[in-house]
């Protein structure tokens, strides 16, 4: 590899389940689910730089991402734009308040995160030896060491914000040996002033409240048994979380009840054998028909409505795309 950039995966998505499996290498567990209507459009770059990974998801819609943390690597995330200020980003249950850093915190073990609609995303994704090493060599002091340990979200202060999402812009888009080396080194400096400004402020991991950690365990349950359709009642003694936590869970961080959440996840998978006819004709399933059914809708104008509701276009309509590309 000469220690050049490698692009390891370049994968468009249009249903979340398809962003779950290109995440397989980074994060085997992770849980996506679609927060806002129309068709999905997205794309996931991951790049191997020698001493770090380098990934970019793009996508128009909000999306929710969780999933556990690998103990080894630090993963240092970074909005490429700024988000608006009514539909922030907001990591581990906290809103980003400023452009930022984020999910660097050594003592996570898992992630949640709500990405804004058409906010690219790039993740440096290091080694934590790797890191304290360079932290070593630039005799950084003891503040970023602070932060890695205390907080997990850091205000990007001007200048160094446009310097590192340039920089990060430059890595993606030249894919040339020869320019690597200078550029990897570039943003590693670039993220050590950052995380050695005294001005730029942080915010704490924080411990989730009892309906963050509701919902979060709702999610997982739910893309792990999209089969089952359960009632709230059902849902609370099978995860052993009250109703209310729940119920309160689900709308403050999906914007919806648990019985629509389990609908969203069965919907995006329907989507997914829809623009996958060689994934559907393993399974038998020919038609909109049999893949509603399927997934467990038993009421053939129900699912065409909420389909319809959610994509802004008729299940027919997605069939013909998968089609056209399979």
């Amino acid at each position: 590899m000469n220690g050049g950039q490698v692009k390891v995966l370049d994968g468009r998505f249009k249903c979340c389940a398809d962003l779950q499996e290109f995440f397989q290498p980074i994060s085997p567990d992770l849980s996506a689910l679609q927060l806002t209507t129309g068709s999905l459009e997205g794309r996931l770059q991951i790049f191997n730089l020698g001493s770090f990974r380098l990934t970019l998801l793009e996508t128009n819609q909000a999306l929710f991402l969780s999933g556990t943390r690998r103990p080894q690597p630090c993963t240092i995330a970074i909005p490429l734009e700024d988000p608006q200020a009514a539909d922030p980003i907001r990591a581990q249950g906290i809103d980003m308040p400023w452009p930022g850093l984020m999910g660097y915190n050594h003592q996570l073990h898992d992630f949640d995160l709500r990405l804004a609609a058409n906010t690219p995303l790039a993740s440096v994704i290091i080694s934590k030896e790797h890191l304290h090493e360079r932290h070593q060599q630039r005799k950084a002091g003891d503040l970023p060491l602070e932060r890695w340990e205390h907080s997990n979200q850091l205000e990007l202060c001007e200048p160094i914000r446009t310097q590192l999402r340039t920089q990060l812009n430059d890595l993606i888009d030249n894919q040339t040996d020869a320019h690597i080396t200078k550029a990897t080194n570039q943003l590693i400096d670039s993220l050590f002033q950052a995380f050695q400004n005294p001005i730029a402020r942080t915010l704490p991991k924080a411990k989730r409240q009892t309906r963050h950690a509701a919902a979060i365990e709702l999610l997982h349950w739910c893309s792990n048994n999209p089969s089952k359709n359960l009632t709230i009642t059902e849902l609370s003694e099978v995860l052993y979380q009250s109703r209310t936590s729940l119920f309160n869970g689900c709308q403050d961080h999906f914007r919806r009840t648990p019985t629509e959440l389990q609908r969203c996840i069965r919907l995006d998978l329907v989507r997914q054998l829809l623009l996958n006819p060689k994934r559907s004709d393993a399974l038998g399933l020919k038609g909109v028909g049999a893949i509603a059914t399927h997934m467990g809708f038993t009421s053939r104008s129900h699912f065409a409505r909420r389909y319809e509701q959610q994509y802004n276009e008729l299940p027919q309509n997605t069939l013909r795309q998968g089609s056209a590309y399979g």
